[in-house]
């Protein structure tokens, strides 16, 4: 069974997350997988929206499978984090995209949804960045999130992991829709199809223009992140993150920044 399931309707295409067993938490196939629809859609002259939603009713995304993460972090090797904001196709889609969130959104499945240009959502949804809990930083989420709430909201969530409800999204406007969870795919699809029924050149261009102002100055900052993210994957605590996860156990913290020259995992 696939991870990821793509449906056209008429000129808007629905992609489904579909892992529901693992909360639609991404692996490196299903992250192909959908980086390969979006493609498609995005190539296809006849589809000019997307609906990315997740299956069942308990979660949009989780993020990335820490289990998976764990076993990268194995022998001590890192990535440096991410190069871009924008995930898999999504974020740099010239095309209209819609996050239908039905459940959880967190950590990448969050950012995945901040990649979208409108998020409807289930009256049950809710979001959160918990990646210092694994010592880690919210490589997208870190970048954008104060770019569409308050700087303050952004900060509190990034820095104390706490969850958003639905309610508080769309009340500082993160959440364009909120109805009850049974009727969430209708009004993604009525929402969709509203934007289908317009002229898709002027609705590509006021896209493009709206986005110049999110998008300023944001290679900059994402430079500036890489440095600091280079830096703290030297600290014991990235290591110690995933590997007290993967072991079902509550992590045992150093809190030290390394020393110059010291040693600390590998970064790649």
């Amino acid at each position: 069974m696939t991870d990821v399931v793509v449906e056209r309707h008429g000129h808007v295409t629905l992609i489904t997350l579909n892992r529901p067993a693992k909360l639609n938490s991404f692996t490196d196939s299903m992250t192909e997988e959908l980086t390969e629809a979006m493609g498609a859609f995005t190539r296809d002259p006849d589809q000019y929206v997307v609906v990315l939603t997740g299956a069942g009713d308990r979660a949009f995304s989780s993020g990335f499978d820490l289990t998976e993460m764990s076993k990268r972090f194995e022998g001590g090797r890192v990535s440096v984090g991410v190069g871009s904001v924008d995930l898999y196709g999504v974020g740099n889609c010239p095309k209209p995209t819609i996050a239908a969130i039905n459940g959880l959104a967190v950590a990448g499945g969050f950012e995945l949804a901040l990649n979208c240009d409108i998020r409807i959502a289930a009256d049950s949804a809710w979001f959160g960045l918990f990646e210092v809990k694994r010592a880690i930083m919210a490589g997208v989420g870190v970048n954008v999130l104060a770019r569409y709430l308050p700087l303050g909201e952004a900060l509190y969530l990034l820095m104390t992991a706490d969850r958003l409800s639905a309610d508080d999204a769309a009340r500082f406007g993160l959440v364009q829709r909120l109805v009850p969870g049974p009727h969430l795919l209708d009004a993604a699809m009525e929402t969709a199809e509203k934007i289908a029924a317009n002229s898709q050149v002027a609705v590509q261009a006021s896209k493009q223009v709206a986005y110049y102002w999110r998008n300023h100055a944001i290679q900059e900052q994402v430079a500036y992140y890489r440095a600091v993210n280079q830096r703290l994957l030297l600290c014991e605590d990235v290591l110690e993150g995933p590997r007290a996860f993967a072991e079902k156990r509550d992590p045992v913290w150093s809190n030290r920044w390394p020393s110059p020259g010291g040693p600390g995992p590998t970064v790649g």
